[in-house]
């Protein structure tokens, strides 16, 4: 099933629209094509037509490999992944549909949909922690139309698992070692050693996690928070924008993620 059908009874997703500057053309660019998926999302490879293959790359939780069921540029992208997680072969086909709607004064409207379209029904738990990544998601395709349109980016995933802890703890140890637990939009934000280096300030907060727009270690999105994930995982997810992004990335991850393990009670470092 490729298109979301909100009559269907048996239907269980998370469903999230945002505002974002560009032509429909562009931001189809960024939510249907391999590199704009990744200066929001994750790393991916999309063949650009219906039938076609896309993976995407979560770091240490691996890689989900689905087919493109919906190609009508630019205004509808969907993809279906029919074995996408626990190890069952009774398992619903998780699928996600994006639809841009051009608005007036330059911007798209794009509504996403996210789950089991249909079939869904005693698997409402597989989606705990859904909203709050795609929400995620769809704020840093917006940062990055706004700040960073038409720019490749190399993407940042680092991890640890927090066995037996609640999330919202996890991310106020967090941001408080961070010196990030009052933070709010406008903050200026400038860390170094112990910490790696940070130049920027804070976009936008949530509840147990900040988003800063960066100058250094190079221009990007930096992410510093806690979600729910097997009780709770601490996480630093950053996209570097433009030429030398990759190295830094690179060189960065292995720092955020000693830092994690030496600041964090209880941390398992993840990949």
């Amino acid at each position: 099933m490729s298109h979301y059908d909100p009559e269907e009874p048996t239907a269980r997703v998370s469903a999230h629209e945002v505002e974002v500057p560009g032509s429909p053309e562009q931001v189809w660019e960024a939510i249907a094509t391999g590199p704009g998926i990744s200066t929001w999302f994750v790393p991916a490879q999309v063949e650009g037509r219906e039938g076609g293959r896309i993976v995407t790359h979560h770091g240490p939780y691996g890689d989900s490999e689905g087919v493109v069921t919906a190609w009508d540029p630019p205004h509808r992208f969907a993809y279906d992944e029919p074995g996408w997680g626990p190890e069952s072969p009774a398992v619903p086909t998780w699928s996600t549909e994006l639809l841009v709607e051009a608005r007036d004064g330059g911007t798209c409207l794009v509504r996403l949909t996210s789950g089991f379209f249909r079939g869904g029904d005693g698997w409402e738990e597989q989606l705990e922690g859904t909203d709050e990544g795609w929400v995620a998601a769809l704020r840093n395709l917006r940062l990055a139309l706004t700040h960073f349109p038409g720019r490749r980016a190399a993407s940042m995933l680092v991890f640890g698992r927090v066995a037996g802890r609640d999330p919202d703890d996890v991310g106020a140890e967090l941001l408080g070692r961070l010196g990030l637990a009052q933070a709010a939009p406008g903050t200026p934000v400038r860390l170094g050693s112990p910490l790696p280096q940070v130049v920027g300030s804070v976009v936008e907060t949530g509840s147990r996690s900040v988003c800063l727009l960066v100058e250094a270690p190079h221009p990007g999105l930096l992410e510093l928070g806690a979600f729910a994930h097997e009780d709770a995982t601490a996480a630093v997810r950053g996209y570097f924008y433009g030429p030398g992004g990759d190295a830094v990335a690179e060189r960065e991850a292995p720092l955020w993620s000693a830092w994690l393990a030496g600041h964090v009670e209880g941390l398992e470092p993840l990949g």
